[in-house]
């Protein structure tokens, strides 16, 4: 796990192409504290960097960027491949030689064999670049799932890449773009493709950038789709194949030269990472918790349910108000781009590096597939309102209720404007007052967001599932997760995500994948009998903090002298008031205070 960063036929010179990629990696240290190295080579326009978090092989001959042995082929990466082992055993019958025990190698000597092809050939979480000489080509790759971020710029012919936004702005790339505002009070976040820079945008998932140093032509292409089918019809079958596939998954994700913890909040989904992680693990696992004063919010009476049942070194934090004032700063200056999420992830990773753990496991992804989210409910009430005229739904603005206000989303002329109202933060007319511009403008901004064509073809649930999986979870929770835990030196890895449990997943029949009676009820039939009856039987409480009651009491957020505009002083005082949800409140102070 690293951070990777490049520069590619720049008409700078050649020392200062390699101070502004030394300069990119140094400023994403906190992602990979263990090694650092630059690839360039005199007259040719092309300059490699990376920071490394060592992970498998910790010796020197992980050291990146790599080179082939016969030096035709560079690689900086960022991520695991999980079935690397497998990869190497077919290359090495097949005659090559690996000089590393390092998966890096694996995924170079892949592509030297299968060219395109080896990307579809790997399973796991990466974002990397290979350099071809013979062809003088340069791909940049991004996993299947999106779940490590790799973001590109081009201007003229000179294609720069990182792994993280803020690096942009040693290459002297940090021109605002203009619309980064509206996204965020729309979303909570900045949804992909963009990002708070003009012209810096992320790569698909399941993509390849392919750009040719000759012509300075580049394209971009899919290697991989996730399709959804109906083939599993039967629930005791599908029961049966989640709790073997979710096996081989977490199984393949123990594989680690360092310890291993969990993210246990005492919830179902983590729980089960936890009692499978631990069937697997060769050393003791750790179990890594948040605990605070306010009993509310404390889950520790679940997680003891389980841990009474299973043996694993229990590694709780007690985080309090105090904590949370004194690395509220900190945790902003973490965020690669502003988010209304995360900062739960912030605080228990910070944990996991104190006791040393550089890999940790997570239960992200369950909601998205099986239900899990109120949206699955709400998606049902969504599609009846169809029926209603466009300027009804506008005229929804006028009311005083949040819920009724984002109504008006439903007349944007883009699927978009159903997921805005499920998750939407503010109104397009509260964010034109919030922002001063015209609310056409905020309207042709959010309409023009691209949409995969396959969010057409489906409705109810599979919808839900979808904008879950492809927005929420993909452009606020991966995102949020990998630079929260990164700024810490800590891998989070997502079984749920395993592209072959996804593929399992998609192919369940919704008939008997969701019900309105029991929440993520096939992954709750399937490990019942294995967890206490309190972690399954409970309503949903999610990974949450105490942050209602913080926020309220932080004056640099809930004091509304501190905004100048006039609608943000009304909502952070109807804040001050509890009328309004944390999460909107350190929209507008990100929105104002955090350039």
């Amino acid at each position: 796990m690293c951070r990777i960063a490049g520069i590619i036929n720049s008409k700078k010179s050649f020392e200062q192409v390699n101070q502004q990629v030394k300069a990119m990696c140094d400023s994403m240290q906190h992602g990979g504290p263990d090694d650092r190295g630059i690839y360039a080579i005199d007259k040719m326009p092309l300059c490699l960097g990376n920071r490394r978090l060592a992970i498998l092989d910790l010796s020197s001959s992980g050291h990146q960027p790599m080179i082939s042995h016969n030096g035709d082929l560079v690689i900086t990466y960022n991520g695991e491949i999980y079935n690397y082992r497998q990869i190497r055993t077919e290359l090495i019958n097949l005659g090559y030689v690996f000089k590393s025990q390092t998966d890096t190698e694996v995924i170079l000597y892949a592509y030297q064999h299968w060219g395109e092809a080896a990307f579809e050939k790997l399973d796991g979480l990466f974002a990397f670049c290979i350099f071809d000489k013979r062809k003088q080509c340069i791909y940049l790759v991004r996993d299947q799932n999106g779940i490590k971020p790799l973001y590109y710029h081009f201007d003229k012919e000179t294609l720069t890449f990182a792994s993280e936004v803020k690096a942009f702005k040693h290459a002297d790339i940090n021109q605002e773009n203009d619309n980064w505002r509206i996204y965020y009070l729309a979303f909570g976040h900045i949804p992909e493709p963009y990002t708070t820079l003009k012209d810096v945008f992320s790569l698909g998932k399941g993509c390849f950038l392919k750009y040719n140093m000759r012509s300075a032509e580049h394209f971009i292409q899919s290697y991989h789709e996730f399709e959804s089918s109906s083939n599993i019809k039967n629930e005791s079958h599908a029961i049966e194949r989640i709790r073997e596939q979710l096996s081989l998954s977490i199984k393949q994700q123990m594989i680690s030269d360092v310890d291993i913890g969990v993210l246990f909040s005492g919830g179902l989904d983590s729980s089960i990472i936890t009692m499978l992680a631990n069937q697997f693990n060769n050393k003791q696992l750790h179990s890594i918790s948040a605990n605070f004063n306010e009993i509310d919010f404390s889950e520790k009476k679940q997680r003891n349910s389980l841990l009474q049942k299973i043996n694993v070194k229990k590694i709780e934090q007690l985080i309090t108000y105090r904590d949370f004032l004194q690395h509220f700063e900190t945790i902003l200056a973490d965020m690669d781009q502003p988010t209304n999420d995360g900062i739960n992830t912030w605080f228990v990773c910070k944990t996991a590096k104190e006791q040393g753990i550089k890999v940790v496991l997570s239960g992200l992804g369950a909601d998205e597939l099986f239900g899990g989210y109120p949206s699955f409910d709400r998606i049902y009430k969504i599609q009846d309102l169809n029926w209603l005229s466009k300027s009804v739904l506008r005229n929804m603005r006028f009311s005083n209720n949040t819920r009724f206000k984002r109504l008006y989303y439903l007349s944007l002329n883009s699927p978009i404007g159903e997921y805005l109202c499920l998750r939407g933060v503010y109104s397009p007319d509260v964010i034109a007052e919030l922002l001063d511009i015209d609310m056409t403008e905020i309207i042709n901004c959010l309409e023009n967001i691209p949409l995969h064509p396959a969010i057409k073809r489906t409705s109810n649930e599979t919808r839900a599932s979808w904008f879950e999986f492809n927005m929420y979870m993909q452009n606020q929770l991966l995102k949020d997760t990998d630079f929260m835990s990164m700024s810490h030196g800590v891998e989070v890895r997502v079984p749920f995500l395993d592209r072959n449990f996804v593929n399992l997943v998609l192919s369940i029949s919704t008939d008997i994948k969701f019900s309105y009676k029991q929440k993520k009820k096939l992954l709750v039939e399937a490990y019942k009998e294995d967890l206490p009856t309190e972690t399954w039987k409970r309503s949903k409480m999610g990974f949450t903090f105490p942050f209602q009651e913080w926020m309220r009491k932080n004056r640099d957020i809930a004091d509304p002298s501190r905004y100048q505009n006039k609608r943000a002083k009304s909502l952070i005082k109807s804040f001050g008031e509890n009328k309004l949800h944390w999460s909107s409140a350190l929209a507008l102070y990100q929105t104002y205070h955090v350039s």
